[in-house]
């Protein structure tokens, strides 16, 4: 329903224009949209999983008519540290100047990642305040790393300096721990633009091996999520198995496993293993996972004529992850591509 709310916006808004009729109509989509969501994100029984995820959505809009509901959940310290991330990030999606006073207040949270997102947003809002550039009369005015082959609004921008380095040297300003968050997060884009084997092992090694930030480890997780790459799966699945990592952390890796079609067989085995995970939101997100490949099929991709007849009775199944699906189209190789935004 997330979702279909999501595409009903975005239907809304493409097909409006000065002479259409939709633009006198009696009901605003993209308002409904908004309203919905922000109604929803402040319902603390659809949980954390679910409120990360309308938070999520508001953000990749960019509408301010959300941002009053954000920033009310942003604001509230006795809230989940994971909605609240979700809610400071959305802000710096949005993009908008007015949100700067609550990012500075919250940038000093008592909670790290909540802090740090609100500091990624506020670097971010000024670049784009800034007009959006980088001041290096050698960067090229146009590279690949800038080329985004994916549609999420991002919480960094690659920068182009990226084009002339090697994908190791960009890994190193990854994992370079005493860097800016946000130079770091833009080796990371410029990394997952660039995309490839060598790639994978830059961005896997700073998912297992950074101390520094959970925040920066599970936007990594995000990212391998969104490359598909079959090598992911070993980093991703190192991650989602330790009991001390955060659980934003572990709950982006079991999601991103989920996408990963060409060795779904063992990112099956390793998800069902914490199907009863202590934490909920590691649960939730493996069902997900697990949900959403089997409603596509290729969790079954043997199954004979005489069985999918029945199969296709127990995928009727209403639940989180086929909304996430089913309500945007997708094609079939296309598991959680809502959550993950990648482009056709």
């Amino acid at each position: 329903a997330t979702y279909f709310l999501r595409q009903a916006y975005d239907n809304y808004m493409k097909n409006k224009s000065d002479d259409d009729e939709t633009k006198t109509s009696d009901e605003d989509i993209s308002l409904v949209a908004i309203q919905t969501l922000s109604k929803s994100l402040n319902d603390a029984r659809h949980g954390a999983l679910l409120r990360h995820e309308f938070a999520y959505v508001m953000g990749q809009l960019r509408d301010e008519r959300s941002i009053s509901a954000l920033e009310k959940t942003l604001r509230d310290d006795n809230d989940d540290i994971m909605v609240r991330h979700e809610c400071a990030e959305a802000l710096g999606a949005i993009g908008s100047s007015s949100s700067i006073e609550t990012l500075e207040v919250c940038a000093k949270d008592k909670s790290i990642e909540v802090g740090q997102t609100c500091q990624l947003a506020l670097d971010f809002i000024r670049w784009k305040i800034s007009g959006g550039t980088d001041l290096d009369e050698n960067a090229p005015i146009a590279c690949a790393c800038m080329i985004s082959p994916y549609s999420s609004v991002d919480p960094a921008p690659p920068h182009p300096k990226h084009a002339g380095l090697s994908t190791a040297e960009i890994g190193t300003i990854l994992n370079d721990e005493s860097a800016p968050l946000f130079e770091r997060f833009r080796a990371m884009f410029s990394l997952r633009n660039r995309g490839g084997k060598d790639a994978v092992k830059e961005l896997g090694n700073a998912l297992i091996q950074d101390e520094s930030s959970a925040l920066l480890r599970h936007e990594v997780a995000y990212v391998l999520g969104q490359i598909q790459h079959a090598d992911a799966v070993e980093y991703l699945e190192i991650s989602l198995k330790r009991d001390n990592e955060h659980r934003m952390v572990r709950h982006e890796s079991a999601e991103a496993l989920g996408a990963i079609e060409e060795r779904w067989g063992e990112c099956e085995l390793i998800l069902e293993q914490f199907l009863n995970d202590r934490d909920d939101v590691v649960r939730e997100s493996c069902v997900v996972a697990l949900d959403a490949a089997d409603y596509w099929g290729y969790a079954n991709p043997s199954v004979d004529e005489g069985e999918n007849e029945a199969s296709e009775v127990e995928n009727q199944r209403t639940n989180f992850s086929i909304h996430k699906a089913e309500t945007n189209g997708m094609a079939k190789t296309g598991v959680l591509i809502n959550h993950f935004n990648i482009a056709d």
